[in-house]
């Protein structure tokens, strides 16, 4: 078992039967969890600043200028562990409209040549937010209630008692909230205040959950980045913006159809 998987695993054992915390144990994904660098730390990306866009690449604006949000560094992130086909090198670059209703990514290349000053785009549409260099740590990550993956383990299995009276769903929070200030984060499962990125990606593609291939169309949705609001950056009432890909579309590296999705409370 990988080390980052071995406090989950044991927390778990700890709370439920066998026959359950070995099951649920092994639905666990890793996924790079994201924090603002400290001195010393290797850099795996950014929030903010400037997208720094070479020379002939336009600012993305369809209809209205988006918000660069963050840029994630690939060859930094080969050395964690995400889950995820991620480009072996270049730069991933992240961009929404200010409602979240759209969104554009950049796979640039390693060594193209960039414009350190590249402006907003003169509509002043754009916010530029303050440049926050970021650090990862990889860490075991499990499916939220209603998560397709968890129906064999039954209906009640988020409410079952276990401890002193404590319900298994509330503990397993508090775990996940103990080291964690802020919900960035590459690969895993999604934080799903409503519902997974997997679903959302189904339905995009037209289908109910009463649809036959609703589950599978689901599997084949990941998550690219999911951001918490920091930085200035506001989604909604305490929101999440998730930047959501296709599993045949991440291996052949086209990012022309990532689907933003915002949950908040």
């Amino acid at each position: 078992m990988q080390d980052y998987m071995l406090d989950f695993a044991e927390y778990v054992r700890e709370l439920l039967p066998e026959e359950l915390a070995e099951p649920f144990i092994a639905l666990a994904r890793p996924a790079v969890r994201l924090s603002q660098a400290e001195e010393g730390e290797t850099v795996v990306g950014r929030l903010g600043g400037l997208p720094r866009l070479p020379e002939g690449v336009p600012w993305p604006s369809p209809g209205a200028d988006m918000q660069f949000l963050a840029e994630l560094d690939c060859a930094a992130l080969a050395g964690y562990e995400s889950g995820l086909d991620l480009p072996a090198e270049g730069s991933l670059l992240f961009f929404a409209h200010w409602e979240c209703t759209s969104a554009h990514v950049i796979l640039l290349p390693a060594g193209v040549e960039r414009v350190p000053d590249r402006e907003v785009p003169v509509s002043g549409d754009a916010w530029v937010y303050p440049e926050v260099p970021l650090a990862g740590e990889t860490v075991a990550t499990w499916p939220t209630r209603g998560h397709d993956e968890l129906v064999g383990l039954g209906d009640d299995f988020w409410h079952r008692i276990v401890g002193d009276g404590e319900v298994f769903e509330t503990l397993l929070h508090d775990f996940a909230e103990a080291d964690r200030a802020l919900a960035h984060q590459i690969g895993g499962y999604s934080d799903a205040l409503h519902s997974p990125i997997e679903a959302e990606g189904a339905r995009a593609a037209g289908l109910t959950w009463k649809d036959p291939g609703f589950a599978a169309e689901a599997a084949q949705w990941v998550n690219l980045l999911q951001l918490d609001e920091d930085n200035e950056m506001i989604f909604g009432d305490g929101a999440i913006l998730t930047f959501g890909i296709r599993r045949d579309r991440l291996a052949a590296r086209d990012f022309s159809q990532v689907l933003p999705h915002v949950q908040g409370h």
